[in-house]
């Protein structure tokens, strides 16, 4: 069901596993794309429900910017409770399955080619956990809530662990609600390793850092 539409992106909402979940999607114009382009998408999941986290936080809009800018299609949305999404916070298990339903209805009625996920703090515990039920082709985790959330409870698939998949990690020296050093000790000593962008001046939500997490994901894709 098409609720709104503003500047070249259209809100929407999709069946959930508890009820209707708000998305914001962002297709690249097909008649400006190559022919035989591959259409690609990154699914961006947000902070905290209960933290005043939702799809238009400022660091999750500057990555879907910042993706757009760089020819993918994006989808921002809001986890059950939050917004015009239905059901309530679920410790991050349910949050899992709204994840899971925006990509089922990405591929199976946008007919996306390759997935990628991103999330920013509590949104990237919850795309870590989602790669034991998906297989996605990168990972970009920004800020990721170590030390707040059970990260050992974390699957790592066989396509997670390959040379092929791409998972970076963005974390500020300054961060005031996790402490980065665990973030760096976590990444450390996983079986997979990831590409770690580190910004010495930033805080959890990027203050005054915006522009250079832009660019660093253009950089990067």
């Amino acid at each position: 069901m098409k609720v709104k539409t503003q500047a070249n992106a259209e809100t929407l909402m999709i069946q959930g596993s508890v009820g209707d979940l708000e998305i914001r999607f962002h297709a690249v114009d097909s008649e400006k794309s190559p022919a035989g382009s591959v259409k690609k998408l990154i699914v961006l999941s947000h902070p905290h429900p209960l933290y005043g986290g939702t799809m238009n936080n400022k660091v999750i809009t500057t990555m879907e910017r910042a993706f757009q800018k760089q020819g993918f299609s994006t989808i921002c949305y809001n986890f059950r409770g939050v917004g015009k999404s239905e059901g309530e916070y679920d410790q991050g298990v349910g949050e899992v399955e709204d994840l899971l339903a925006v990509v089922e209805w990405a591929k199976f009625d946008q007919g996306f080619d390759k997935i990628h996920l991103g999330g920013f703090s509590f949104g990237s515990f919850v795309s870590l956990k989602a790669l034991e039920h998906l297989q996605v082709d990168s990972l970009l985790t920004v800020a990721p809530p170590v030390g707040i959330y059970d990260f050992s409870t974390i699957v790592w698939p066989e396509f997670a662990q390959s040379e092929g998949f791409c998972w970076t990690m963005i974390q500020g020296g300054q961060d005031e609600v996790i402490c980065a050093q665990e973030v760096l000790d976590w990444a450390r000593q996983v079986a997979k390793k990831p590409d770690v962008y580190w910004r010495e001046n930033a805080s959890h939500f990027f203050h005054g850092e915006l522009i250079w997490l832009r660019k660093v994901i253009q950089v990067i894709y």
